[in-house]
């Protein structure tokens, strides 16, 4: 132990000067003081950030009967070394015991433990010792949704070597992220080189009032300036601009979709999010874009939009940054024209089926029937066909298109359905009774599991799930289950 006492410089000068001007009588009473022996802390730990960590000392006081329990103070001080003075030292706790969940990012800490007794006036600290904080948040499922009405992002971390995945519910506080979600949930993405910067990869979070952030993919901190509107050319957003949901094709390129309009960023080319792009190139005014892109292999492929106003697709150009209208293609019972639906879009995605065909699901509006559209990378329509025998498909809100068999989910109420459009017939595959599914999907770049049917349901607390799609209509097999988690609105996956 080392005992620090403070010692006025006045009284220091004094004494010396008196010891140079006097002989020494031998005339002095000395007295013990009450010390502090502390046990229970090893010479080194490794944490979770995120996670409670506890360390219990006992301090073995000299003169002390143990009466007075307000008669110490404690202090936890944490100092990172590699980082400048000013922010090195964080204080992580003001207790005897250390138990607290721990909000220092990863890094190899030195820490102080301080005992002073108030007394005495005399501190006594430990030796210190090694605490390598891990990262606790280093893959797995973004899980972003509401509790109480409020936005949450939860994390189902995935960590190297530990087998069961840990759940981590309001994640932001969790590992101290300054970021505070304003207002409901709205969207969470993840995806490689997402600004035009050595940054390699990105986090972004939306909730309805704050808008949407970027955060530190490896400690989620944040900053004012990692608002998307600090990503555009020539201030296009507002500060707290949020997105109705993003879409990436592949690294570097990223389309975003807020209330009707789309916006889009290409790395390679150094182009960010300026203009709305939802223009057709012959005309002067922009459409109001329906919320769904196929993306369509983004710049390698002719992503496509959906021109709500004029009920017509349209493909995007991203060298001009506008839109064309479709190639003529004659309607029948077997073809859609691209240009007079006379249909509302209810759906449509790009899928990983048949090396990446596209679907779109449509309502048309003069007989009330839906009709389930595919086309290819090349703009062919490869099907195009009534949805028949499938129940309470004109109550669905959630869709998802398989990456294998291409069969199309949907979800009603606490139900799931799977429609194969090859024998024209849906099947129920879940039914979870009271509960909401709140969430369907499939996730191209979530690790070991871009085949799962992802799931998110909602009773007294959120769901998540994965399902193994099998063919020929077998039942889906439960593979993984999540729960304790918000009221799951949207889901991604953070690669490593």
């Amino acid at each position: 132990m080392i005992k620090i006492i403070k010692i006025q410089f006045a009284l220091l000068v004094l004494l010396t000067f008196g010891w140079s001007c006097t002989s020494d009588e031998g005339n002095y009473a000395y007295h013990d003081i009450n010390e502090i022996h502390v046990t229970g802390i090893n010479e080194e730990y490794t944490a979770y950030t995120g996670e409670l960590f506890t360390i219990k000392p006992e301090l073995n006081p000299t003169m002390d009967d143990n009466k007075d329990p307000k008669r110490y103070s404690y202090e936890w001080l944490a100092i990172d070394p590699l980082q400048l003075p000013a922010n090195s030292k964080t204080v992580i706790a003001t207790t005897k015991d250390l138990d607290t969940l721990l909000k220092l990012p990863p890094a190899q800490y030195t820490v102080y433990y301080s005992v002073k007794d108030l007394v005495t006036g005399v501190t006594w600290q430990q030796t210190p010792f090694k605490l390598n904080v891990v990262s606790s948040i280093y893959e797995g499922w973004m899980v972003i949704g509401d509790v109480d009405g409020k936005a949450r992002l939860d994390m189902i971390s995935i960590l190297p070597g530990v087998a069961t995945p840990r759940i981590i519910t309001d994640v932001l506080d969790n590992v101290g992220s300054a970021l505070k979600l304003e207002g409901k949930a709205v969207d969470v993405e993840c995806f490689s080189t997402p600004i035009s910067t050595p940054i390699l990869y990105g986090i972004y979070v939306t909730a309805s009032e704050s808008g949407t952030s970027r955060i530190d993919p490896d400690s989620f901190g944040w900053v004012q300036a990692q608002n998307i509107a600090y990503e555009t050319s020539g201030g296009t957003f507002a500060t707290n601009f949020g997105v109705d949901f993003m879409n990436s094709p592949k690294g570097g390129e990223n389309f975003i979709y807020s209330k009707g309009d789309i916006y889009f960023y290409y790395r390679v080319y150094q182009l960010k999010y300026g203009l709305p792009q939802n223009i057709v190139d012959t005309e002067t005014k922009p459409f109001y874009a329906a919320p769904f892109i196929a993306e369509n292999g983004g710049t390698i492929g002719t992503p496509v939009f959906y021109d709500k106003d004029l009920r017509r697709f349209v493909r995007y150009n991203y060298s001009k940054g506008n839109c064309s209208i479709m190639p003529p293609v004659a309607g029948s019972s077997t073809t859609l024209d691209w240009n007079n639906t006379n249909s509302d879009l209810v759906y449509m995605t790009t899928s990983g089926f048949n090396g990446g065909e596209n679907f779109a699901v449509l309502k048309n509006r003069t007989n009330g029937k839906f009709y389930l559209l595919r086309f290819n990378r090349g703009l062919n329509q490869t099907y195009y066909k009534e949805i028949l025998n499938a129940p309470d498909f004109d109550k669905a809100a959630k869709f998802a298109v398989s990456p294998d068999s291409g069969y199309l989910f949907y979800a009603v109420g606490g139900k799931v359905y799977e429609y194969d459009n090859g024998i024209q017939s849906a099947k129920l595959m879940l039914d979870k009774g009271s509960e909401e599914i709140t969430y369907i999907n499939f996730n191209a770049r979530a690790t070991n599991n871009t085949k799962k049917l992802i799931v998110g349901s909602y009773g007294t607390t959120g769901k998540l799930e994965l399902y193994t799609v099998p063919p020929v209509n077998g039942d889906l097999i439960l593979e993984n289950s999540y729960e304790g988690l918000c009221k799951i609105v949207d889901v991604a996956y953070r690669q490593r």
